[in-house]
């Protein structure tokens, strides 16, 4: 059962990986694509290579025909309004803010999954949540201790956070009926299907910019096969084994990789605030998984 744990904590960190690169990536794609755009092509990038896997390695399931508002719930929350409120927000802010504020979500999550799943925790669990939302709080304040972003890109991602946590409560459903791949599978085929509208429609999408296509290509890729399809896919197998609250927490650790990569590809400084946000996240992560109320 321990080894079984251990894998479970690693599908949330990668997880957590590839969304804290997701913010490095989206912002190199939006120097050439709208964010709608971006969002659209990304999910069709999924949805291409999540197909191909489950049909070459047969492993995919039969959905139920009264399971689909259901999956259609849980893409309406993610990734269609969630990465609307998320590439717009990340549009109109910096990767670590964007990041940042997304790690409201374990914050909020517990509330929901108390009221509409029953999920108990222990005082433990509690202060590991707040320590480590903390730590990101830290990191965010430059040395003047002030927070600066733009209201509007604020706006869209508490947005974001809103709509997470009503993903997260469809989630925990659907990982009760569903291996974590069909469940991904589904859901990027539902999410890009809400796209098209909003790609042929709201978006002024201009043909020039495929001229350019060796400048995103690459980050596009990553998003769609990184972050769309392995990402969630590894995230709901967590989702399934510790819950809506205690899986949440990890989400703590978006800007602590968003604050890495970041340095590391020279987008924004790692300073003395950001290392000690990055140390109490992960104190605050560590007490956070101790144990669980019974």
């Amino acid at each position: 059962m321990k080894d079984r744990n251990h894998w479970v904590h690693l599908a949330g960190i990668v997880a957590m990986v590839f969304w804290g690169m997701s913010f490095v990536w989206s912002t190199q794609v939006y120097q050439s694509l709208n964010p709608t755009t971006t969002i659209f092509l990304r999910l069709v990038v999924a949805s291409i290579f999540l197909t191909a896997i489950l049909f070459a390695f047969r492993i995919n399931e039969k959905v139920k025909r009264e399971h689909l508002k259901l999956f259609a719930l849980a893409a309406l929350f993610e990734p269609f309004l969630y990465f609307i409120c998320e590439g717009y927000g990340l549009k109109n802010s910096s990767p670590i803010i964007g990041s940042g504020i997304i790690a409201l979500i374990p914050l909020v999550t517990p509330i929901a999954a108390r009221v509409f799943l029953k999920e108990r925790l222990t005082p433990m669990n509690i202060v590991g949540f707040i320590i480590s939302f903390v730590g990101v709080i830290v990191m965010l304040l430059n040395k003047n201790l002030e927070l600066t972003a733009s209201p509007k890109g604020i706006l869209f991602l508490c947005g974001s956070v809103v709509v997470a946590v009503g993903y997260s409560i469809a989630l925990i459903r659907l990982t009760k009926l569903y291996k974590p791949l069909t469940i991904t599978w589904m859901q990027n085929i539902f999410g890009m299907v809400y796209f098209i509208p909003m790609f042929f429609i709201m978006e002024h999408f201009d043909p020039s910019n495929f001229a350019n296509v060796g400048a995103y290509i690459g980050p596009l890729l990553c998003l769609g096969v990184f972050c769309s399809a392995v990402a969630y896919s590894l995230w709901a197998f967590a989702f399934s084994k510790l819950g809506a609250s205690k899986a949440n927490v990890y989400s703590n650790l978006i800007p602590v990789f968003t604050a890495i990569f970041s340095y590391l590809l020279a987008i924004e400084e790692l300073t003395a605030f950001k290392i000690v946000g990055i140390l109490v996240v992960v104190v605050g992560l560590v007490l956070s998984q101790l144990k669980t109320a019974n």
